[in-house]
């Protein structure tokens, strides 16, 4: 029962998006609650910060109560916050609870990989699962500089134990290896996808640096566009070579109108935090409401939710996403969709890119739109 309501929810979303529908009946396909929990790497482009823990409790007082029939209907529920979920003393409590009351949802957990130990591999492969590890480098030293760790071999034999896991019990686990491109590891982008094809995982998913802080300019690869382009050329390449699913950034250069593809977030997703506050996508900068003050349905078709569509569908679009590349390839181009869109942060990181540009050589068409003042 359960797979046929999520099938006829997603057949009714297709035919709103197709319709063009502002005010929606059907509910989003993905949804993400952040899931956050302290942390036992400090890897150099984390954001950080004190949040409020996610816990068993929390998610069966407050979440099921507000979004349980939402998530009953999701494709995807993921529980991706800051820090490292796996750490939870209640996590193997969390993992049953879910299979049992989502069972037909694909959950995704991010992981540095460290606490994959037996109990928790086993509970994963048990389920239908989606776990991405956050590894981001194909050696120990490498992996010790980005995530300030010394757990590299570790994270090796606990990946190893959850694919062969996979293997024995023909799970429905789906294993992918995060890999955050910046100036440190740009050159490892290929031994990386051979050692994640080696490891026997499923993907790979590489994605540029957000920057959230001044130390994070440096570190982005926007500054050495040309070698971006020929390591993702060779890694295109090998791509296709090993028959490997890899998911890679778009390439520093100008992209014809015709490749965008209109972004279906404002109909498809939906992210709420531990503390209530809600997203409409991983990427806005402000919150779009808070599930303490309202419920899914007030939220779901809200005037901000209304707002972003309308202006996907007109052309005449939401000043959130005039910088995304969900929005247009050529941002990719524009220095302001490679910074957090927070719009405070974003004001400051590129003052702080032009006050230094003697150094950067930022030109006036690589910014982006600006909807602040400098």
């Amino acid at each position: 029962m359960s797979y046929e309501k999520i099938t006829l929810n997603n057949s009714v979303r297709n035919l709103e998006v197709e319709q063009k529908k502002i005010k929606l009946d059907s509910t989003p396909s993905y949804v993400t609650i952040g899931a956050h929990y302290g942390c036992n790497a400090s890897c150099i482009f984390c954001l950080g910060g004190d949040y409020p823990n996610f816990s068993l409790a929390k998610y069966k007082e407050f979440f099921e109560p507000k979004i349980g029939h939402v998530l009953k209907n999701a494709i995807n529920v993921g529980f991706c916050g800051f820090g490292e979920i796996l750490l939870h003393p209640e996590i193997c409590q969390i993992l049953d609870y879910l299979s049992k009351t989502i069972p037909e949802q694909a959950k995704a957990f991010t992981t540095n990989g460290i606490m994959l130990n037996e109990a928790i591999c086993q509970k994963l492969t048990d389920g239908r699962y989606d776990v991405m590890i956050s590894l981001h480098a194909s050696c120990s030293a490498l992996h010790e500089k980005i995530t300030g760790t010394k757990k590299f071999d570790d994270i090796i034999k606990n990946v190893r134990r959850l694919v062969e896991l996979k293997k024995q019990k023909n799970s429905k686990i789906s294993i992918n290896m995060v890999f955050v491109v910046t100036q440190y590891n740009i050159d490892d982008l290929c031994d990386f996808i051979r050692f994640s094809k080696e490891l026997g995982t499923d993907c790979v998913s590489a994605n540029y640096l957000t920057m959230y802080e001044p130390n994070h300019v440096d570190m982005s690869v926007f500054w050495i566009k040309e070698k971006v382009n020929e390591v993702l050329t060779e890694a295109e390449a090998l791509r296709d070579k090993l028959s490997f699913s890899v998911n890679l950034p778009l390439k520093f250069k100008e992209y014809d109108k015709s490749d965008n593809i209109p972004c279906r977030d404002p109909w498809e997703f939906f992210y709420t935090e531990v503390q209530g506050s809600v997203n409409p996508c991983c990427l806005a900068g402000s919150h779009i409401g808070n599930l303490n003050n309202s419920s899914f349905e007030e939220i779901w078709n809200s005037d901000g939710y209304a707002v972003l569509r309308a202006g996907i569908l007109s052309g005449n679009i939401h000043t959130w996403c005039k910088n995304c590349l969900k929005y247009d390839k050529n941002n990719v181009n524009k220095i302001l969709s490679h910074i957090t869109f927070r719009p405070e942060t974003q004001q400051l990181l590129l003052k702080y890119i032009l006050n230094n540009n003697s150094k950067y050589n930022l030109k006036k068409e690589e910014i982006g739109i600006i909807d602040f003042a400098l």
